[in-house]
């Protein structure tokens, strides 16, 4: 594997961090960016180096091209990703929109259209979307419809990339345990936990398996899709449970 080099974008967030321990641990070299610099010690145990990109702005994924000057990737894997809640006000609401969309779906066409030629012939190119993306959101519309774009984003980029018959997917998880839900009381927790017929929500670990998954021999039939990664947290109608709790 020190020969595959995948470019992990967001690699400081609760999954882009696991799975970059789980790659690295593969033998594959990681190139890892981030916006923000934050405490976690880089992971260890491989061939790793960073760099600082903005994923609001496709001037920085630009600047990224350059940086990856002469280098042949395996894989783009894109973990990055924002959500805020919408309501406060006008202006408040439609930079809101404005920031989820650049993060969560346009960067990844910027990233397709401008890094993506670095891709060998058979890389994979894997995005994350979210459970989300199959429901509503009165708060929080414009992650859904970021997400929502994913999906779609993901097959019109298998197609884009046949020539060089690379692999795009995306996982879309449902709850995980990272800091984007950070701050919610136990009780909540234990609540989401009741609604999942395997009785807890995702560690980063299960979204880091899949994205290894992904990128092994093992799916290279696997094309186009988005694979649901929630316990089967989406295999019920909620209030179907309000139903049985009356029963």
């Amino acid at each position: 594997m020190n020969d595959k080099i995948v470019l992990l974008v967001g690699y400081t967030g609760g999954i882009g961090y696991k799975t970059a321990k789980v790659l690295l641990n593969e033998g594959y070299s990681v190139i890892g960016t981030y916006n923000k610099q934050t405490e976690k010690i880089d992971p260890k145990g491989g061939n790793f180096t960073k760099v600082q990109v903005d994923l609001n702005s496709s001037e920085s994924i630009k600047k990224l091209d350059e940086v990856l000057k002469g280098k042949s990737l395996y894989a783009i894997v894109n973990c990055a990703g924002i959500v805020k809640f919408e309501g406060a006000s006008l202006e408040e609401n439609i930079a809101i929109w404005n920031e989820t969309l650049a993060v969560n779906l346009s960067s990844n066409f910027y990233l397709a259209r401008l890094v993506g030629k670095k891709l060998v012939e058979n890389g994979r190119f894997i995005m994350i979307s979210s459970t989300d993306s199959y429901y509503g959101g009165s708060i929080t519309a414009s992650y859904a419809v970021s997400k929502a774009g994913v999906n779609s984003l993901t097959k019109s980029l298998s197609l884009l990339f046949r020539n060089k018959k690379i692999r795009v997917n995306a996982i879309a998880p449902g709850w995980v345990s990272t800091p984007m839900i950070e701050g919610n009381s136990e009780e909540f927790y234990k609540k989401l936990a009741e609604t999942n017929p395997l009785n807890r929500i995702a560690e980063p670990e299960d979204i880091a398996k899949a994205i290894k998954f992904l990128l092994s021999n093992d799916s290279d039939y696997i094309n186009g899709q988005v694979i649901t990664l929630d316990g089967g947290y989406t295999n019920q109608d909620p209030t179907l449970l309000i139903e049985e709790g009356t029963k």
